[in-house]
């Protein structure tokens, strides 16, 4: 008598689908998925090994979350990445970070690795255009978060709560993380620099000085903006 293979259903039409599967085969929903670790190659949540490498996928302990997911409006899961704890949403793949999370990951390389192979679907191809801007609230708070430009030249547009964190749309952490990898916050450093000096300088340049008058014997006087100065005194 043959075993069959593990099965599980949809979370979107509820159809049978195998521990393998990326895609169900009836309503054509994505299913949860990570990056192996090691290829970063594209893999069921379920699976225990990479199909592409054979590297082993070490399974999430996922537990529910307190906080709803501000675009599909269902509770976050709740996983650990090494020393982190990442809220995901397994219906839209989005995911929400703390602000010292976040911070802690941006600044260790080997936290932004681990991170990087955790992440629910796959890498972005091209540009990523948003067919409309729309403000969605705080998981944490309910207020609407600010969109902002990480980096301000990263392009990727992030939904932020200065007092409690981040929320990455689908694949935008893993943007965001390449970015970075990719030496976008010294670039980005070096422009704000820039545009500092050009400021200055700008502010630096005075208006031009009032020429002196001088009168037929050569004497001078004082300037248009000092007799201007003069009046502005007399009349108050």
């Amino acid at each position: 008598m043959s075993v069959e293979a593990a099965t599980f259903r949809c979370p979107s039409c509820g159809a049978a689908v195998g521990e393998d599967a990326l895609q169900c085969p009836y309503c054509r929903s994505q299913l949860a998925t990570v990056a192996c670790p090691r290829c970063f190659g594209l893999v069921s949540l379920r699976a225990r090994n990479c199909s592409h490498c054979g590297a082993e996928i070490q399974s999430l302990e996922e537990a529910p979350s307190s906080l709803a997911c501000p675009e599909c409006r269902i509770p976050l899961a709740r996983s650990t990445v090494g020393a982190l704890q990442l809220e995901q949403c397994h219906r839209c793949g989005g995911l929400w970070l703390p602000l010292h999370l976040f911070e802690r990951i941006t600044a260790d390389r080997e936290a932004r690795g681990e991170v990087l192979g955790a992440l629910p679907g796959a890498a972005a191809k091209g540009e990523v255009f948003e067919a409309a801007v729309r403000y969605r609230p705080c998981p944490q708070c309910g207020n609407l978060m600010n969109r902002t430009n990480y980096g301000r030249i990263s392009g990727v547009i992030l939904d932020a709560c200065k007092q409690h964190g981040l929320w990455f749309d689908q694949d935008e952490l893993r943007r965001v993380l390449a970015f970075i990898e990719a030496g976008g916050l010294d670039r980005s450093r070096v422009r704000q620099i820039q545009e500092l000096d050009d400021k200055k300088r700008q502010a630096a340049v005075s208006l031009p000085t009032t020429p002196e008058w001088s009168d037929m014997h050569g004497r001078q006087g004082p300037g248009l903006l000092d007799l201007l100065r003069t009046v502005e005194r007399l009349i108050r």
